[in-house]
């Protein structure tokens, strides 16, 4: 199974948590930097990341000239762009730089996921054969379609306690842990946690990251859509 490096490049720390946590997540990709700027990024590229997440928008300058910059040096990176820019003509310019895929913000988990697992199996296609026909080409080059939703909850999720937790956590009007709607449901922190994290990927909840703590940052989550 191969390993792939990633750097990130986001000035956003709540983009930069979820692109670090999906690729903490999954077992082929490592972060090997993260940077915040341009300049920082320009350094990293000395680490030869296999892919980089970057976002359009950057303190000292943006995203797409650094992405020009890569194709000009023939760096062999993939890249995926991060950004809140939803303008056609955005898109446009990042598709001709050969980006392998175009993720807007608010990031869901789940779809840098599959952001993720469609780079690795464009990877896996390539690395078949040294030649490919037609038909190969063909499939590498048609973009994976979206795949239909479904009711059925996945395993660990049982439906009768996320229909009660959703029932639970609209009454609330401010951000939550995971730890009080455990309590709240007597149920775990861990168990909480891992059905927030659910309703996230599918995009009910939202979570954000609180550093008045005094310690490590704690993790707030609040209703984003109806559930």
């Amino acid at each position: 199974m191969s390993q792939y490096t990633v750097l990130i490049v986001e000035d956003d720390q709540q983009a930069s948590y979820t692109l670090e946590q999906a690729v903490n997540q999954h077992p082929q990709f490592t972060v090997c930097a993260a940077a915040e700027t341009a300049e920082e990024t320009r350094q990293c590229l000395a680490q030869n990341p296999d892919l980089i997440l970057l976002d359009i928008t950057l303190p000292d300058g943006d995203g797409m000239t650094l992405l020009r910059e890569i194709r000009q040096q023939n760096i062999a990176a993939s890249v995926i762009m991060t950004t809140a820019e939803r303008e056609s003509s955005t898109v446009a310019q990042a598709i001709q730089f050969g980006v392998n895929d175009y993720l807007v913000k608010p990031l869901r988990l789940s779809r840098v996921h599959q952001a993720l697992n469609d780079f690795v199996a464009f990877q896996n296609k390539l690395e078949e054969s040294e030649r490919i026909d037609q038909l190969q080409i063909d499939d590498l080059m048609r973009k994976n379609k979206a795949q239909p939703r479904t009711r059925k909850t996945p395993k660990g999720i049982d439906a009768t306690t996320l229909a009660t937790m959703i029932e639970h956590i609209k009454l609330r009007s401010t951000p939550f842990s995971a730890q009080e709607i455990g309590d709240e449901l007597d149920l775990s922190r861990i168990t909480a946690r891992r059905y927030l994290e659910y309703l996230e990927e599918q995009g009910m909840v939202s979570m954000s990251l609180n550093y008045n703590t005094g310690g490590r940052p704690k993790q707030l989550y609040h209703i984003v859509a109806q559930a």
